[in-house]
């Protein structure tokens, strides 16, 4: 089942989950902060005759998003997108009768600043005050070992949240059923989060039309070329494999469904 919200300031998609596999009914909204594509400069290992044929000029389809499950009357936050004043994740949450205060937790899935750009606004406080913050810890102590230059971002908005900070190991159970699981290579403790039969991806894929099936295409945000590529195999054959709808910080709409297999 699905039903679409549309706001001047978002675009809210929500899905309902679980039921199919027995468990509890989980109902996903994508928060779509910024529709925008990503410039194919940042694919510099996709072939020109490939980009011709896809038709792409310019950019590939994408956009700038996070998401929301609520789950046993709670509210699970994956991500905060960048954190701009008319962005779309504020005007969502608006269009649901939402505020950040009423955000139970808050899950991140790498610390780039299309993602953990919503935690501070513009006085350097904490936007989500009454949410318990899930990080992986390898993600953590990479990004804390960068220099100064490159980590202020994360350092700052993780100081900000330290006294709710949870840091977590790949393979471990979160609060209401949240799976982590290693998606390492876009950053070093890049995480993707399995709710029921969702699966939050990160950033798996940036440009969808090159590479669900070019997956050995990278971005230029990819930390670890190798890695991403297995990476990006290894979750898409997942999805797949255990039918899951996929949600992708970076999807032009937001989900891929693999619930119904392929003929």
């Amino acid at each position: 089942m699905r039903h679409d919200v549309l706001t001047a300031a978002a675009v809210v998609v929500a899905f309902l989950a679980g039921g199919c596999s027995g468990k509890s009914e989980t109902e996903i909204f994508w928060l779509c902060d910024k529709a925008a594509g990503q410039s194919l400069s940042l694919f510099p290992d996709a072939d020109s005759t490939l980009v011709e044929s896809l038709g792409l000029v310019d950019e590939v389809p994408s956009s700038m998003s996070a998401f929301l499950i609520q789950k046993d009357g709670k509210w699970l936050l994956f991500d905060t997108g960048l954190g701009l004043p008319d962005g779309g994740i504020r005007g969502g949450l608006d269009s649901l009768g939402l505020s950040p205060a009423d955000i139970d937790y808050l899950f991140i899935t790498h610390f780039h600043g299309d993602h953990i750009g919503g935690m501070l606004d513009a006085s350097g406080a904490p936007v989500y005050t009454e949410a318990q913050v899930y990080a992986s810890q390898a993600e953590y102590d990479a990004w804390m070992a960068m220099p100064a230059g490159a980590n202020a971002q994360a350092v700052r908005t993780m100081e900000a949240y330290r006294d709710c900070l949870h840091l977590f190991a790949f393979g471990d159970t979160l609060p209401y059923g949240v799976e982590a699981i290693d998606a390492v290579g876009h950053t070093p403790g890049h995480t993707a989060f399995q709710v029921d039969d969702i699966l939050i991806w990160g950033d798996v894929i940036h440009g969808l039309a090159l590479q669900l099936d070019h997956r050995e295409i990278c971005a230029a945000y990819d930390m670890d070329s190798q890695t991403s590529i297995a990476t990006r195999k290894r979750m898409v054959q997942y999805a797949r494999d255990h039918r899951l709808l996929v949600a992708g910080m970076h999807l032009p709409s937001g989900f891929l469904d693999f619930r119904t297999p392929a003929e």
